[in-house]
């Protein structure tokens, strides 16, 4: 994110709308105290990317409790896992018609 250009983004973002609450999620938070408060980058990227790993945490605690969750293995750029999530899809669709 701070490769692609998140600093930048986040000082335009400032410059127009000024602290907004968008501005307080995941990266931009952190980028913010680059640019107000002076944290280095280096010490921003790994607040950011522990960030991140909480809240996949988070995610996964969240997912394994919903029971109408289905997992699929692999990417989804994988034929396998395209072609599973269609069927699953495909199922549930004629599941709510009938």
């Amino acid at each position: 994110m701070f490769a692609a250009g998140l600093l930048q983004e986040t000082r335009a973002l400032l410059a127009c709308y000024g602290p907004i609450k968008a501005l307080d999620s995941l990266g931009y938070r952190q980028a913010l105290s680059v640019l107000i408060k002076g944290v280095s980058e280096k010490v921003a990227i790994a607040e950011a990317q522990q960030g991140h790993r909480n809240y996949a945490k988070r995610q996964m605690t969240w997912f394994r409790r919903e029971p109408e969750v289905h997992w699929i293995q692999g990417f989804g750029d994988v034929e396998d896992a395209i072609a599973k999530a269609c069927e699953l899809v495909s199922v549930a669709m004629t599941g709510a018609c009938a």
